[in-house]
């Protein structure tokens, strides 16, 4: 085998290991977004997988513009410390329930069902009834679905 023929055959093993890293990064680079959490209850131990939305780019943006958002998934906002967070789904096409949860990682509040809205900035707020920290927000009909209320307990993903 000449030089010529080993560079190319070394060049073509490069380019092949490459688009296999690069394939694979691409296949499960989703997986990377998302992050386990739980909720438990009576019935059991629910697992999520949630996008975290902890800066303030992410949480402007939520979930807006999603087209759909299984279930099992979600999108998790966390905030720095307690507070009365506000809520609307301006911009958000599909319905969701918003579910505030307590520094001591206690379900406070439900909206459930809350619909999208596309057509006006008039949108309305929704408001956790006690001090929350974080917010999560998952397809619509999913606490009905689970049996999820107030009081129950939530475990989160460790957050940077």
């Amino acid at each position: 085998m000449d030089r010529y023929s080993f560079s190319i055959h070394r060049l073509i093993a490069s380019v092949a290991v490459l688009f296999f890293i690069g394939f694979n990064v691409f296949l499960f680079s989703d997986q990377s977004r998302y992050h386990e959490m739980t909720i438990q209850n009576d019935r059991g131990v629910f697992k999520l997988k949630v996008e975290i939305a902890q800066t303030f780019r992410q949480m402007r943006r939520g979930l807006m513009h999603r087209r759909r958002l299984d279930v099992g998934r979600g999108m998790l906002f966390v905030y720095d410390k307690p507070h009365i967070p506000s809520f609307w789904m301006k911009n958000t096409r599909i319905p969701l329930d918003m579910i505030f949860i307590g520094e001591d990682l206690r379900i406070k509040t439900i909206h459930e069902k809350v619909p999208p809205c596309l057509e006006t900035d008039d949108c309305p707020t929704y408001e956790a009834d006690q001090l929350a920290q974080y917010v999560l927000e998952v397809p619509g009909g999913y606490s009905s679905l689970f049996k999820i209320k107030v009081g129950d307990l939530v475990t989160l993903p460790l957050i940077d």
